[in-house]
């Protein structure tokens, strides 16, 4: 078997990087090693963490990264069949490990070789600002604190997210790259939805884009097609046939080397109708309201709430409408979203208020017409931007405009 796979990589600086600046954050908390529970959930979003410091993951792969204050980074995924595959997968760490008898006793065993069985030990996967449930489970934890009852295991709340809320200039070109993926799943809904074809067909269509030129799964690709769709995309397509003044809207996360974007299209089979115009058209001016306003420097709840005063003056509804990060997963910071209020004026308190380089994120509207159809249907837009140094910009470089297949 080859020695190294082709798939996409960051270099070792970039490594070097990432280990200094979260090694000098763990020194201000005191803390002598971290777990990262790098569980597949949720579209492996709940392994961001863990693949940011150790860049094993895709396809639902378990990767428990325990990180010392000093010395070698380890990796437990979850079985041996695959470990002369992630090492050839990636080069950043070496020390790459089975699960032995469970899960708690593989992280001890290798704490216990740091000599660290009275260490101050930070984790990941317990209940923090942007998860109250957390996702780590309850009899992992029990065994681990019984296996090491001399330790101090504490919350890292969210150390790494505001670590990774800024993107390297390494980080921006992957995700460059699944814009690009994203673009040409677009594509590929524009050129083959048509009367007649199934709805399946064209997801699978769509994913095929993706995976045929480099993209990795799991991925979040939510869909919905009829005359009158949800104001929200569903979650799986079904096997009807499309027909002539169907509306298809879909939200896509493209994903690149372990990196999401998020993009969101209304399509029509034919001539839409005024109303659902009008709604799409609200859509974009609202996006177009929010690029105006963002910006380094700028406040982020200023250009939000910007926002949500051009989609009332056209009255319309919110079913989604705001932004939240993107990397590794979704939801990261900043986060500002209209349908989600309460907890995002928190999260702005974590990182603050104004938009910073390097920050890349979705900007999302789902809108509808109370007034129309009892408002229980809608249209969708976003996109990923990215605050430079000078401006926000666009990642995707899709048509923004309502997608009506002519027939």
């Amino acid at each position: 078997m080859r020695a190294k796979l082709e798939l996409p990589r960051l270099s070792i600086a970039e490594r070097d990087r990432r280990w200094a600046a979260v090694r000098k954050e763990m020194a201000a908390c005191n803390l002598d090693a971290i777990v990262l529970w790098g569980w597949p959930m949720m579209w492996d979003f709940y392994t961001a963490n863990a693949r940011y410091l150790s860049p094993i993951g895709g396809n639902a792969e378990f990767n428990i990264v325990i990180f010392p204050a000093d010395g070698e980074v380890t990796s437990v995924v979850q079985m041996p069949t695959f470990l002369e595959g992630w090492r050839a997968a990636q080069d950043w760490v070496a020390d790459i490990r089975p699960r032995g008898k469970t899960w708690a006793d593989s992280v001890v065993n290798r704490l216990k070789e740091l000599k660290l069985e009275s260490g101050r030990i930070g984790m990941d996967g317990l209940a923090g600002p942007l998860d109250p449930d957390g996702w780590l489970p309850h009899d992992v934890y029990t065994r681990l604190t019984s296996l090491l009852p001399n330790a101090k295991f504490v919350g890292m709340d969210d150390m790494l997210e505001k670590v990774r809320s800024i993107k390297s200039a390494e980080e921006l070109g992957i995700l460059r790259e699944a814009a690009k993926l994203g673009d040409l799943m677009l594509s590929t809904c524009r050129d083959i939805a048509r009367p007649g074809v199934k709805e399946c067909e064209v997801y699978a269509a769509m994913m095929e884009a993706m995976m045929a030129n480099g993209g990795e799964e799991p991925t979040l690709f939510l869909w919905n097609c009829d005359r009158y769709p949800y104001p929200h995309p569903f979650r799986v397509p079904t096997t009807r046939e499309m027909v002539r003044g169907d509306l298809i809207i879909c939200e896509m996360h493209p994903k690149f080397g372990g990196y999401f974007t998020h993009v969101e299209r209304t399509y029509c089979l034919g001539d839409p109708q005024d109303e659902q115009i009008e709604i799409y058209e609200g859509c974009v001016a609202a996006y177009r309201r929010g690029l105006e306003n963002f910006g380094p420097g700028k406040t982020i709840s200023t250009a939000l709430e910007a926002v949500k005063d051009e989609i009332d003056s056209r009255g319309l509804g919110i079913c989604e409408a705001g932004i939240h990060g993107h990397g590794l997963a979704s939801l990261e910071y900043p986060r500002y979203r209209h349908h989600a209020i309460a907890a995002d004026r928190e999260a702005i308190k974590v990182v603050g208020d104004r938009f910073d380089p390097g920050m890349v994120f979705a900007f999302n509207i789902d809108l509808f017409n109370p007034k129309w159809r009892d408002g229980k249907t809608g249209c969708v837009f976003a996109d990923t931007v990215h605050i430079t140094e000078t401006s926000a910009r666009r990642m995707h470089s899709y048509p923004m405009d309502f997608q009506a297949i002519a027939l």
